[in-house]
């Protein structure tokens, strides 16, 4: 007689589309997705992810329609209604720009006042970022995704637009732009912000039982060296100046 044996729990994921860190179009999810199926999968159980626009993939785990989403930065607010795991990425986020666009050197974004910024909607950026958009000190346009947003850089619509290097690389070396177009554009070397990624569960007893899962996974491959592995595939794919 044949043994039944149950299907692992299921955990649902929120998320949006930034690769090569999160990417429905990957085999692997991304990065970052492929950490947090890994991690899941250590502790006996499977994990479906399902893409929003960015914007829409919190609202999904607020209204408990996901057990988690993956992935966001640090954020004051965030973190009061929202548990945040350990570090899953560590991103530089570079100010991206036309090479024949010259951009003085820099100490604080208010030097940087007279350039129109591009801005996609629903990212964090930094705090200080979007308080001088408030202020009217720095004019930032929002548009809905990324390229958009280079698709503006290049026909100089705008000056200057915050990234993450590894996507930013990535995405203006890829079929969504014509040959050559990486060639255009040039990032400044002084990073807006270096932020870390991180998995985010609701405050509640079943949120926190799957915090520690969660957590204990990531853990595990961080000491074995699966962790280091999966991120060495996407550097290796990204083609990252330096």
């Amino acid at each position: 007689m044949a043994m039944c044996t149950a299907a692992p729990p299921e955990v649902v994921v929120s998320t949006g589309e930034y690769a090569p860190w999160t990417s429905e179009k990957r085999a692997d999810q991304g990065f970052v997705n492929r950490v947090v199926a890994e991690a899941f999968r250590r502790e006996g159980m499977s994990v479906r992810f399902q893409y929003y626009p960015w914007r829409r993939t919190l609202e999904v785990l607020r209204a408990g329609r996901a057990d988690a989403s993956s992935f966001w930065f640090d954020d004051a607010e965030r973190v009061r209604e929202f548990l945040y795991s350990d570090p899953v990425s560590e991103h530089r986020e570079l100010l991206f720009h036309r090479k024949n666009l010259s951009v003085p050197k820099w100490s604080a974004l208010e030097d940087l006042a007279a350039f129109r910024f591009g801005a996609t909607r629903g990212y964090t950026y930094t705090r200080a970022f979007w308080q001088l958009a408030g202020d009217g000190i720095l004019t930032v346009e929002e548009s809905a995704d990324d390229e958009s947003n280079f698709r503006k850089l290049l026909a100089g619509r705008i000056d200057l637009f915050p990234m993450d290097e590894v996507s930013g690389w990535q995405m203006l070396a890829s079929p969504l732009f014509p040959e050559g177009t990486r060639e255009q554009v040039t990032a400044e070397s002084r990073p807006l912000s270096l932020q870390y990624g991180h998995v985010l569960m609701r405050r509640t007893p079943d949120g926190r039982r799957l915090l520690k899962a969660f957590n204990d996974g990531l853990a595990r491959m961080k000491t074995d060296g699966t962790y280091e592995r999966f991120r060495e595939d996407i550097y290796r794919g990204a083609k990252v100046e330096r």
